[in-house]
């Protein structure tokens, strides 16, 4: 039986998948059958449009296994995280969330079983949403307060910049070596990079 990890994290600026490999491993998933998109909003990008899903999908046509760490990787939002599971379900694909051992069985056959699994799901899905809506409104008014106290909101730069750019030209550095010279990540040497050029 096929069984497939699937990760996704929401920016790659502090962020790794190291953990979810990590995840991956401890439920005897090789890391050739491990797809995880990087960089990607589960709430903004519909799993349809992330390459790494696309292979998940193809490979689980047929059914399978799929752990997740939590349904949250595969949508953040209702209808589509509800659609997607839906179609896997269709699939007998059996879905289990590795932060809690939830199942979400596509292989179950009796009415009861069925039931049971579609109600916890539409539950979760609604409580995903839920939840991503609410850290957003509450770091917005975060925000809101600390800005009308007069504090400034901006992250502090790990480093300048225009810093930044000159040393790697000067030191014909690649990327790589230009943010562990500096410790930062490279995706922000590469936006230091093109919003210098």
């Amino acid at each position: 039986m096929k069984t497939i990890y699937y990760g996704r994290i929401s920016t790659t600026d502090g962020q790794t998948s190291a953990s979810q490999y990590d995840d991956a491993a401890k439920q005897g998933v090789s890391a050739k059958h491990v797809h995880i998109d990087e960089g990607v909003s589960g709430y903004h990008v519909a799993p349809e449009d992330r390459a790494e899903w696309r292979r998940v999908v193809d490979k689980l046509s047929d059914g399978g296994v799929l752990y997740v760490r939590w349904l949250d990787r595969i949508s953040r939002r209702y209808d589509e995280l509800h659609r997607t599971m839906r179609q896997l379900m269709d699939s007998g694909v059996k879905v289990i969330c590795t932060m809690n051992g939830m199942v979400f069985d596509g292989t179950a056959t009796d009415a009861i079983s069925k039931a049971t699994r579609d109600a916890v799901l539409a539950f979760m899905a609604a409580q995903g949403e839920a939840d991503y809506l609410n850290r957003r409104e509450m770091q917005k008014r975060g925000i809101e307060t600390a800005k009308a106290q007069g504090k400034d909101m901006g992250r502090p730069r790990a480093a300048d910049a225009a810093e930044v750019v000159a040393w790697r030209a000067e030191h014909g550095a690649s990327i790589a070596k230009t943010a562990e010279h500096f410790g930062i990540s490279a995706a922000t040497v590469k936006r230091y990079a093109s919003s210098a050029a």
